[in-house]
């Protein structure tokens, strides 16, 4: 009864605990993030075996747990009712083992607390609390001091050893003291009584400045002497740096870097990488490391330290960020120049690196007597302009075909500072001046001329007909 209390403690210490991590809905259940499900719907516990139907409860958005029938408890990292192994307790009948610290570490094992001096050890389908010290294994162990053993876990003791000797624990048994007497004072710049066993079977001493121990010949060598940069190509001598007893650096010449692989001075730009890389300029190599350099790039590419690669605009992709632009579409254009593929309904537009409104998609000139089929032509902004069959002009705007007599238009500019009236009549490119000076086409026909605006020589005037508004501006001189 006792167990059952302490499962249902957990699980409702879980709810609580996953209650304040996600929050709760207004009428206490679990509130689940936004695009999540509820792993509770449809109820997991109904099908799984030994657990009790409608008991589920969800401490996130991907954790649960069940309730189990009598004699089962639950198990979070399988989601499943296995037999409580602690229900009746097992310890109370195991001998040095605590009553009432049953745990379940694996669905199919349990473990106990032990009285003092015993360890748990888990056999087969049960397990026991055992000394590892009784009987004392030491007794029986070459140069062991019999009564010395001290237990650590089950199976894991220490025994003292006679002199002259050492415990070892990986072989569990005494084995000779290599320190003892010292050997490291003999030893041409060894440290005396720095000796240590990094083995049962071998010693190690320690060294004086400059110097490492080998443990092959068991001394103290200098791996600069003699000075091994001397006979390296591109090394400069007496530059040698001791790092162990077969491991050193050395100084290299210039544009050279030491490759402590092959323990040489090496160029990075020999032969030039520069020569094989797109859009770099060729003997332009700068050497930063052994395996490191850098390339000039062309104009409108830049140097990518990680991929030793001259990167364009399209790299990293731009059409991602632009709005109305496809993804991985970008285009190198060179020069640092690019395109990216745009929706439908918009066009890219170079000066301003954007998907711009396509006027042309659809296709207005379609709905357009007389223009040439797919002529259309984005302009500025939102304008379009289709081009026309033979003997008509496109009128922008009216958005329709027209013939010349139609399309001429009069423009007419007075100024006092040079008391002169010029006026200037344009049919697609072509100049016509039917209307005289302070004259303009007149409507419905845009045939007749007529006077249009009166000039004065006190007032600054700029009249503008277009033949298709009819309006006359007028401003005061400023």
């Amino acid at each position: 009864m006792e167990r059952r209390r302490s499962v249902t403690l957990f699980l409702l210490c879980s709810f609580c605990l996953g209650m304040w991590l996600i929050g709760c809905s207004s009428n206490g259940d679990p509130a689940q993030p936004e695009g999540l499900g509820d792993p509770c719907d449809p109820d997991p516990c109904e099908g799984t075996l030994n657990a009790v139907p409608d008991t589920c409860i969800s401490t996130s958005p991907t954790i649960f747990s069940c309730e189990c029938l009598d004699g089962y408890i639950w198990d979070l990292g399988t989601a499943s009712c296995p037999e409580d192994l602690c229900d009746p307790d097992p310890c109370a009948a195991i001998d040095d083992a605590v009553p009432g610290t049953c745990t379940m570490p694996t669905t199919t094992s349990f473990a106990c607390a032990c009285e003092d001096d015993t360890f748990w050890a888990w056999a087969g389908n049960t397990g026991t609390c055992e000394d590892s010290c009784d009987p004392d294994p030491c007794g029986g162990i070459d140069d062991a001091i019999a009564g010395t053993c001290e237990g650590f876990s089950a199976n894991v003791f220490t025994c003292g050893c006679q002199t002259g000797y050492l415990w070892d624990s990986g072989t569990r048994a005494c084995v000779e003291d290599l320190c003892d007497p010292d050997p490291c004072g003999p030893i041409e710049n060894a440290v005396p009584g720095s000796c240590t066993m990094p083995t049962a079977t071998s010693f190690a001493c320690g060294c004086d400045a400059l110097f490492f121990w080998d443990a092959l010949t068991e001394t103290c060598e200098d791996p600069c002497d003699p000075d091994p940069c001397a006979l390296i190509a591109h090394a400069e001598a007496g530059t040698c740096d001791g790092l162990g007893v077969d491991d050193f650096t050395c100084g290299c010449d210039a544009d050279f870097f030491w490759d402590a692989l092959t323990e040489t001075c090496e160029d990075p730009c020999d032969p030039d990488p520069c020569e094989t890389i797109d859009y770099t300029v060729a003997d332009t190599c700068t050497g930063l490391d052994v395996d490191d350099f850098t390339c000039h790039c062309e104009s409108g590419y830049a140097w990518d330290e990680v991929t030793d690669t001259c990167a364009g605009p399209c790299d990293p992709d731009p059409c991602g960020d632009v709005p109305n632009a496809t993804p991985d579409s970008c285009t190198d254009l060179g020069e640092g120049e690019f395109t990216c593929a745009c929706d439908f309904g918009f066009i890219w537009e170079d000066e301003t690196d954007a998907c711009e409104v396509n006027a042309c998609e659809p296709d207005p000139c379609e709905e357009i007597e007389n223009t040439v089929p797919e002529s259309c032509s984005p302009v500025e902004e939102d304008a379009f302009q289709c081009d026309c069959v033979s003997g008509l002009g496109w009128e922008s705007v009216r958005l329709r075909c027209t013939s010349c007599e139609n399309y001429r238009q009069c423009l007419q500019a007075c100024s006092p500072f040079f008391n002169h009236v010029a006026c200037v009549a344009s049919c697609n490119d072509q100049y016509d001046s039917d209307c005289g000076c302070g004259f303009s086409l007149e409507s419905p026909d845009y045939i007749s001329c007529r006077s249009s605006c009166d000039i004065s020589q006190e007032q600054w005037w700029e009249c503008s007909l277009d033949c298709f508004f009819d309006a006359c501006l007028a401003a005061e001189e400023p």
